[in-house]
This record gives structure tokens, C-alpha cells and sequence, in this order.
């Protein structure tokens, strides 16, 4: 028989370390030699539970626990105190150095706002009137060069009409030619020397030959037609020795 008590017996059931069985006969032997005598159950000894404390005790510990939560909760309100005289400390420095910027800031525009006043109320100096009169002189002497250019193309606009028409009978050629006689001498004479002039040229040539063509199919009228372009060739100053009659 071992020495095991019950609590050891069950905890070694409870562990599985002996099955059911066994646990049941070693429990039974274990009971029937303690009832018999075999086993001398001794008696456990444990500590006496503490005395309760005097009332002085009592009260000194009470005054102990209340210091220390006043001291806790002074710690605790004194905290937030010194975490706003910091940030009043942060918010004094960062203005401390904001002001500088801001002054600098402020200087700027007055001095910006002085150079623009100047330059609106400073008086022009006298180089500026010159110049200004000269220019409009300019321009003044300019302007008849210009509108003696655009009389000048009186004639060449007249010769660009006729040809984007193409129409060469009669009517039409002597409305050139009344056109062309109400012009001044120096718009006919600036007509001549450009290249619609040159154009026409070419074009009374090739209407010539056309005309030509005709001779076989009414030769009295192509005849007629040929005569009226040179002499329109005449009346504008062409000299063509190609426009001759045969």
C-alpha cells in the first residue's frame, strides 16, 4: 500500500496517471485502513487569520490612503497647468517670431505703394513731349504718302475688274475705257508699270487670236471684233506689233 493520501490519489486521477479503477481500489484500501486504524490521520496545522486592528490603527491607515489620493489628485490638476503654461510659453515664442516676418511683410507694401505713386504722379520730363510730338509728326507726314499709295491703285484695281470679268464685247470695253480717262495722269501712268497691266496686255492678245479664229466662220465680224481691240489696245497706250490686220 503506498502512502498516498486521498487528495493525492485524486489529483493523480485527475492527471490520468491511474486509471479509474485503480484510483477506486486504492481509495477503497486507503479508507478501510484509516477506519481500521493502520493509518494515523494527522491533523493540519494552518495560520491563524490575522486580529482585526485597534481603532487608532485603523485610522492611521485611513489617513495614510487619504494623503496619498490628495497627493495624486494635486499631481493630476497641477499637470494640465504646467501643459497650458507651455503652450502659452510655444504661443508667445512662435508670435515672437512671426513678428519679424510681419514687419518685413508690411515694409514691403509701403514701399511698393511709394514706387507706384511716383511713377503716376512724377512729372513727365520734357525728352518725353518731344518724342511724343515727334512721333505724331511722323505720322502726319506719313499719312498723304499713304493715301497717294491707295490713289495709286486706282488704276491697277480697274484693270483687276475688267479681267476677273472676261467679257469683251463692245459695252464693256468702252465702260473700261470711260473708267480709265476719268483716272489723273498719275494713276494711268502708275497703272502701266504693274503686272495687271501685263496681264492685260496678254489677255488683248490672246482675245485677238481668238477672234482670229472666227475669220472661217463669219470673217466681216471677227474682222470687226479684231479692229475694236486695237484700237482698245491704242486708247490704253499698248504698243503690240503682234495686233495687226491682215
Amino acid at each position: 500500500m503506498s502512502n498516498q493520501t486521498l487528495r493525492e490519489l485524486a489529483k493523480d486521477y485527475a492527471k490520468g496517471v491511474i486509471d479509474k479503477e485503480t484510483y477506486r481500489k486504492s481509495r477503497t484500501s486507503l479508507i478501510t485502513a484509516i477506519t481500521a486504524g493502520k493509518i494515523t490521520v494527522t491533523e493540519n496545522n494552518y495560520a491563524p487569520p490575522l486580529l482585526p486592528a485597534s481603532v487608532e490603527d485603523l485610522d492611521a491607515t485611513e489617513t495614510i490612503q487619504r494623503d496619498r489620493t490628495e497627493d495624486a489628485t494635486s499631481i493630476n490638476i497641477s499637470t494640465p497647468k504646467s501643459g497650458m503654461s507651455n503652450a502659452t510659453q510655444s504661443g508667445k515664442t512662435t508670435s515672437s517670431k512671426n513678428s519679424p516676418l510681419m514687419f518685413i511683410a508690411i515694409s514691403v507694401v509701403i514701399v511698393l505703394s511709394l514706387i507706384i505713386a511716383v511713377i503716376l504722379f512724377y512729372p513727365k520730363p520734357p525728352g518725353t513731349t518731344n518724342v511724343e510730338t515727334s512721333s505724331s509728326a511722323i505720322a502726319a507726314y506719313s499719312e498723304p504718302e499713304i493715301v497717294s499709295n491707295d490713289t495709286n491703285l486706282a488704276g491697277e484695281s480697274l484693270i483687276a475688274d475688267f479681267l476677273t470679268e472676261r467679257n469683251w464685247d463692245e459695252d464693256s470695253l468702252t465702260m473700261f475705257l470711260d473708267a480709265w480717262s476719268a483716272l489723273t495722269d498719275e494713276e494711268r501712268a502708275s497703272a502701266m508699270e504693274t503686272k495687271r497691266m501685263q496681264r492685260m496686255h496678254d489677255s488683248i492678245y490672246k482675245q485677238f487670236l481668238e477672234e482670229k479664229a472666227l475669220e472661217s466662220i463669219d470673217s466681216a465680224k471677227a474682222a470687226l471684233r479684231q479692229q475694236k481691240l486695237i484700237d482698245f489696245a491704242n486708247a490704253l497706250g499698248i504698243d503690240d506689233a503682234r495686233l495687226v490686220m491682215e
